[in-house]
């Protein structure tokens, strides 16, 4: 009866307390440290997940993905409250960026969870090309840092291959055509990719064509040395061959002398 008493009152001052920040945060009177209050609040939250991924990492990897989230959450809460002017944009890349370095996790302490790599690169990628977006000066084509970081998720992929002990070498196929797109995409030939895809599928098209329209010839026989063929003619097995007997001697009765 005491202990119900008690957490009556216990979410009763939680449910004042709430109401009352809540309040103040309307009427504008806490200012920065309601800012600081959510920051605070979802890093607590993100560590509790974080918590609970790390104590069994590989039957709770899915805690890793809340935790990080949150964690970028109350990174972004805070940066955005007290960065630099000329740095609020990069708020979007933090948040990004977290939410992959959670599937990252995934893969580092439960390597089995290799499909965590191409959704931990992809939000990398993206994270890349809102911050470039972001600085005051443009230096590099965004859309080539996309492309250019989604080929390499897919190229490292493909060299754990080996690690990994699984068949993923298909990996490199989307690795290079990402990584030509990123690399024809940065350099001033960008108006040659209009033209790049119908010669592709031109040239792809006629090799299937060649390939199969061409006649299969027959493999001649190569001629059998003479060593091969008097070995063929000797008599097979290890059994030595009988000599035959040799003629028993005919033996003639004396003939008698004529009188």
């Amino acid at each position: 009866m005491v202990a119900s008493e008690n957490k009556q009152l216990l979410w009763g001052a939680l449910l004042i307390a709430l109401g009352g920040f809540f309040l103040l945060q309307v009427t504008g009177i806490l200012g920065a440290l309601s800012d600081l209050f959510w920051s605070l609040a979802f890093g607590a939250a993100g560590a509790v997940f974080l918590y609970v991924f790390l104590t069994a990492r590989h039957e709770r990897w899915w805690a890793a993905i809340p935790g990080f989230t949150l964690l970028g959450l109350a990174a972004t809460i805070f940066y955005s409250r007290f960065a630099p002017p000329f740095l609020d944009g990069m708020t979007g890349a933090i948040f990004l960026g977290s939410i992959g370095a959670g599937f990252l996790a995934i893969f580092f302490t439960n390597p089995r969870q290799w499909w965590s790599i191409i959704p931990g690169g992809a939000l990398f990628s993206v994270a890349a090309v809102a911050g470039i977006d972001a600085l005051p000066f443009q230096f590099i084509n965004s859309g080539s840092v996309l492309f250019i970081g989604l080929g390499l998720t897919f190229g490292v992929l493909g060299l754990l291959s080996t690690y990994l002990g699984q068949n993923l070498r298909w990996a490199y196929i989307p690795a290079a055509i990402l990584l030509v797109l990123g690399l024809v995409i940065v350099t001033p030939f960008v108006g040659a990719l209009a033209w790049l895809w119908p010669l592709a599928l031109i040239g792809a098209g006629a090799y299937l064509i060649l390939r199969r329209s061409a006649p299969v010839l027959p493999t001649p026989a190569l001629p059998r040395a003479a060593g091969q063929v008097a070995s063929e003619a000797e008599p097979k097995g290890n059994a030595p061959v009988e000599a035959s007997p040799a003629p028993t001697p005919v033996q003639r009765e004396p003939v008698a002398p004529l009188r």
